[in-house]
Order: structure tokens, then sequence, then C-alpha cells
């Protein structure tokens, strides 16, 4: 089975006075260099306006990951999403709204490394 992507593969984005190496679906390479000039990048490569509730999304995740070393799942994000902002806004349905592309989307935009299982 062919591979979703070729990790081989290695892309530069220049912003500013900074470099970011990225892989060929554009997931940051070194959680580290991560920054919001960054995270605003890719939010406008998909075409995604930033809201207090994706900034909210977008902490957690890399707040988990800084933590766990592992990417968090849905049902932790919608939870953080209830305890945040309302009961309303902590569900599955609520969080496609922010990012219609689903987990991996925020994952990309909170630049968390590709997770192995991302196909």
């Amino acid at each position: 089975m062919e591979a979703c992507f070729k990790p081989e593969i290695r892309r530069e984005i220049r912003l500013s006075d900074k470099t970011y190496l990225v892989n060929d679906c554009y997931y940051l390479i070194d959680f580290s260099t991560w920054d919001e000039q960054l995270r605003d990048f890719l939010a406008e490569k998909a075409k995604l306006e930033l809201h207090p509730e994706h900034l909210a999304v977008i902490e957690f995740l890399r707040e988990s990951y800084r933590r766990d070393k592992r990417h968090p799942v849905i049902r932790m994000v919608t939870s953080n999403l209830a305890h945040s902002f309302a009961k309303e806004k902590g569900t599955v349905k609520y969080f496609h709204t922010l990012f219609p592309s689903g987990i991996h989307q925020a994952f990309l935009v909170a630049g968390l490394p590709m997770q192995d299982s991302c196909c």
C-alpha cells in the first residue's frame, strides 16, 4: 500500500524573517518552531478565519501535545470547548463548524506533527 504522503519531501515556508520546515502536506517538522505567524499562514491556506474558539482549540491541542507527547482525541477537545465556552459548543458537530476538515486540520494549524494514522 502506498503512503498518502511522502515523508522524504520537505518544503520550506518563508514568512518575514523566519523559515519553517514542513512535510509535503504542510505539517510542521519541528513542533518547537511553531508561532502565531505560521498559525495564521496555515489557517489562511485552509481558508479558516480564526475566532476565539479556534484559538482555544489550538492552544488546548498544543498544551496537550506538549504535556502528553501525543495527539489528543476529539472528545477531549470538545470537552474543553464546553468547559471554556458553553455546553452547546462542546460537541463534535460544533467542532466541525470550526474545522470543517476535522481534527487533522486543527492539528495542522496548531503545528502538531503528522500522525502515523493521518490517512
